[in-house]
């Protein structure tokens, strides 16, 4: 924290040189890494302690791992005039092990490497029928054999004769806890006349894992190019930010600014107000906070049917099991811990609203697309799906409209035109139509009625102009879409079998 205070203090003085500037900045970044990293051990450490860490054991290339991590610690050990080596086996290693956690021990032996050694460290890969075992082997002051226990306790620190560069004592603890729960070991081997020696033996468990070829499976990666890029200047889109926190509050609304329209609040109550006299398309709630709490908040809002819609991203420190069980329990969409990378806070948004726009598009365009289709919470669900019954129960009443159906739901005119407005972005009355439209098609792929009975069945009674409307909404007239179902019902029926519903036709 004196690190990152410190050069903050000294870019805050007027007349700063650029490059003494950017030169704090780094040392700013790399020791706000340094505490996230620590407060990443902390957190796994008082999991563990509360046997709350859950491994996820998958297949994984050994060797492959090694590589990538030592590949990243090489410009720091030769910065620092260190030479780091690597010797591997010529053959792959395989085992089924958590990826994260194998990362973090060997990143922690490598971390003790680059602080206490003098000169050279080895990475050495080894194997057997049953493990796998990696050494890493630096020169520099050899840590006494009477002390080679100790040095795994939580918060042991050696005295600073012995060990000069400061340290928390949390790491190598951390790291032991992570092998035993790979059923493995880590240990310092005290055989050695003038090196340290951390030992990492690991279960290669066959028996849990299935290799194809030894090739390892690609999962999860998407891949964004130009055409699928999302539009980041969405201004026309308004987020509430939920945050008492008032410096993370101006932060966060500042960056959000660079692309959309931002309401702020600094409580659950206050965020309510907000909702009652502004039009907002997504909150962002931070959980713990004075007056209302973001549980609360998320609780008001999915139980109020003019606010249901909203989608719901929790922002918040609280990042155990149980506080994000919590948060989807009380209907919130997505769950953004602290720390976090404002990017992600940003694609988390992005995504969230570009695809409720492409399921009002799917919606609009694709006939036979239901409310069911779509990401919306139930009480949305339902509603809608009981507007289009209503709307559907009234298909030959052309004069059927916004004022009726806000009768019958028991609603206000403008109540009903800004939930469907905000769900669907039609008006009442364009919803109304599209509910006829959609209806028709139904009708069309049944093959039951002619087409000009079809618009008068569902309330539109001019032939000319329901097939202009169902050729701007859907893209073909009525005749092209009943031509296009008809070839697609003759195509997977047999000739015999329509011949017999021709004679069953003739029969009636």
């Amino acid at each position: 924290l004196t690190l990152i205070n410190g050069p903050l203090e000294a870019i805050q003085e007027e007349d700063i040189p650029e490059a003494k500037k950017k030169k704090y900045i780094s040392v700013i970044v790399e020791n706000t890494k340094r505490l996230l990293e620590l407060t990443g051990q902390l957190l796994d450490f008082q999991k563990i302690g509360a046997n709350k860490l859950s491994m996820k054991f998958e297949s994984v290339d050994i060797t492959a791992l090694l590589k990538g991590i030592v590949a990243r610690f090489e410009v720091t050990f030769n910065l620092n005039n260190k030479e780091l080596i690597l010797i591997l086996l010529e053959e792959e290693v395989w085992a089924a092990v958590d990826k994260e956690a194998i990362t973090k021990i060997v990143s922690n032996l490598l971390n003790n490497a680059l602080k206490y050694a003098t000169k050279h460290i080895q990475v050495e890969l080894e194997k057997d029928e049953f493990y796998f075992t990696i050494r890493v082997i630096s020169d520099g002051n050899k840590i006494p054999e009477e002390v080679s226990q100790y040095i795994f306790e939580p918060f042991y620190q050696m005295e600073k004769g012995e060990m000069p560069k400061n340290g928390v004592g949390i790491g190598l603890s951390l790291a032991r806890s992570l092998a035993s729960l790979h059923k493995g070991t880590l240990s310092l081997d005290t055989t050695y006349e003038k090196e340290n020696v951390f030992v990492l033996t690991v279960p290669l468990n066959k028996g849990g894992i299935s290799l194809q070829n030894s090739k390892v499976v690609q999962k999860d990666i998407v891949e964004l190019d130009e055409e699928t890029s999302v539009e980041t200047d969405m201004h026309g889109y308004t987020l509430l930010l939920v945050e008492d926190n008032e410096s993370m509050l101006t932060f966060i609304s500042e960056r959000l600014r660079e692309s959309f329209t931002v309401e702020t609040a600094k409580n659950g109550a206050e965020a309510i107000e907000v909702l009652k006299s502004s039009h907002v398309d997504l909150i962002i709630s931070d959980i713990m906070m004075p007056v209302m709490n973001g549980y609360q908040l998320c609780k008001e809002v999915k139980s109020d049917l003019e606010l249901s819609h909203i989608p719901v991203i929790f922002l918040t420190a609280k990042n155990d099991i149980d506080s994000k069980i919590n948060g989807l329990k009380y209907g919130a969409e997505a769950y953004v811990e602290k720390p976090f990378s404002f990017g992600y806070l940003k694609e988390q948004v992005l995504s969230l609203l570009n695809n409720r726009r492409r399921e009002r598009e799917a919606f609009s365009k694709r006939p036979f697309f239901s409310v069911d289709n779509m990401q919306m919470n139930k009480a949305d669900e339902e509603f809608m799906n009981k507007v289009i019954r209503i709307i559907e129960d009234n298909l030959t009443d052309d004069n059927f409209g916004v004022e009726k159906m806000a009768d019958i739901l028991c609603m206000s005119r403008s109540s009903l035109l800004r939930k469907i407005k905000t769900i669907f972005n039609l008006s009442p009355l364009d919803f109304i139509r599209l509910i006829r439209l959609k209806k028709a098609a139904e009708y069309i792929q049944e093959g039951k009625y002619r087409i000009g009975d079809i618009c008068y069945m569902v309330g539109i009674n001019s032939p000319s102009y329901f097939s202009k409307l169902f050729l701007k909404q859907f893209g073909m007239t009525p005749k092209d879409f009943e031509k296009q179902y008809q070839s697609g019902r003759q195509a997977v029926v047999p000739q015999d079998i329509r011949n017999t519903d021709v004679i069953n036709d003739a029969d009636k």
